[in-house]
């Protein structure tokens, strides 16, 4: 075994307890975290939040995990990856207890600023975590298989949590008589993320993170990650594509609501919000399940299918935006999810199978880093292009700034 492996490596005898507990603790973060989604802004709101105020607190929130997405990511190579998921659990606790606690702008932005903090921290940390231990263990030869456990507890998590999140504040009005009903959420999120980290603190051991060689000052750490990204050819075009995921999700998750709600008939069936979240969110694990299938079963080339995958996936969105008939809008926004979650599972492939071990968080905050200021540059200009263009029109938009970033990397990758 290489000397740059983590310490958790060496009992090979408790492998299939040590993989149950890793994704416990992923399905447990992962449904903590679906808890509070469905109820954010409307908790938000009830904390004494204008509209105007709530996009200023959300973005905010977004700006501060672009910010220290990457400084945090490289904490988590330096300092341990246990040690900084456990404080992303603990930031993660005080903001909540915050918002729980709090009412009006200040204390709601000191919250939602812990709440990015915690996210930046948790980002690539116990996922590199995980991985590292598991290659390991099963060789790189399995890398596919522990991406989509990954992926499918993270999808299975947010999905369970979702539908939890939107019956708590009905069982609480109707029992607990609460004057705010979402605040059965905020208490909700903040027991299970106290489990989850009483749960890594005492069963995760990385005793020895990374050998004593590999402690070098940040600055070179910096050096060292940036060094990779920008000589390895493969990991630079897969970024590129990030970029432009996080651009149409977030011209997908901000708008289908309302346009949804349009294509509604009446009022009464706003309960298909429910249905359709559940279905986008489930279709997005049964495509990782069924592209982990594919790879391991025929043998696909990562890259090839990952760039099917994506075209696959801007031909399901320009499909799903010309429809007009709630039956089929739902079939094809849930394709796109399809696709999505198909996708997702070759390209965490490729990436993990070209970072090094000892800056593997380092890269992987990177890549969440380059998603998030898609997203974040996608908030902006939707915002101001939505005031002249129909939200179809703007799907369209997004699909087609997959396919410009397809024809980029195409004949590189």
């Amino acid at each position: 075994m290489s000397e740059n492996k983590i310490s958790t490596m060496e009992y090979d005898d408790s492998r299939p307890t040590k993989l149950k507990l890793y994704s416990l603790i992923t399905l447990l973060n992962s449904y903590s975290h679906g808890i509070i989604i469905p109820v954010l802004s409307l908790t938000l709101l009830s904390k004494g939040l204008s509209l105007s105020k709530l996009s200023l607190v959300l973005g905010l929130y977004a700006l501060t995990v672009v910010i220290l997405e990457l400084p945090t990511g490289i904490a988590a190579d330096i300092l341990g990856r246990k040690n900084v998921f456990c404080l992303s659990l603990l930031v993660s606790i005080a903001s909540f207890s915050t918002i729980l606690f709090g009412h009006g702008l200040l204390l709601i932005c000191i919250g939602m600023i812990l709440y990015g903090l915690s996210r930046a921290l948790s980002s690539g940390s116990f996922d590199a975590l995980f991985i590292d231990w598991y290659i390991g263990v099963y060789g790189k030869a399995k890398l596919h298989k522990i991406t989509t456990r990954l992926e499918v507890l993270d999808a299975l998590g947010l999905s369970l949590g979702s539908i939890t999140g939107g019956l708590l504040p009905i069982i609480s009005r109707n029992f607990l008589y609460e004057t705010s009903g979402y605040n059965i959420n905020l208490i909700a999120r903040i027991l299970l993320t106290l489990v989850t980290v009483i749960i890594s603190f005492i069963f995760i051991k990385e005793t020895q993170t990374t050998k004593k060689y590999e402690r070098i000052p940040i600055s070179k750490h910096i050096r060292n990650s940036s060094s990779l990204i920008i000589k390895n050819k493969t990991l630079l075009l897969i970024f590129i594509s990030t970029l432009s995921t996080g651009f149409f999700l977030s011209a997908l998750e901000t708008y289908w609501q309302p346009h949804f709600k349009f294509l509604l008939i009446d009022d009464s069936m706003i309960w298909l919000l429910g249905i359709l979240a559940f279905l986008y969110l489930g279709a997005g694990m049964f495509g990782g399940i069924l592209s982990e299938k594919i790879i391991d079963k025929l043998k696909f080339d990562n890259k090839k299918m990952y760039l099917l995958l994506r075209f696959a996936l801007a031909v399901s969105i320009i499909l799903m935006a010309i429809q007009t008939r709630i039956p089929s809008f739902i079939a094809l926004y849930t394709i796109t999810y399809l696709f999505f979650g198909m996708a997702n599972i070759p390209e965490s492939v490729i990436i993990n199978g070209e970072i090094p071990n000892e800056i593997r968080a380092s890269v992987l905050s990177t890549r969440s880093l380059i998603f998030q200021f898609g997203a974040l540059s996608g908030s902006l200009i939707n915002s101001i292009i939505i005031k002249y263009i129909s939200i179809p029109t703007l799907w369209i938009i997004a699909a087609s700034f997959i396919l410009v970033t397809l024809l980029m990397i195409f004949k590189k990758l």
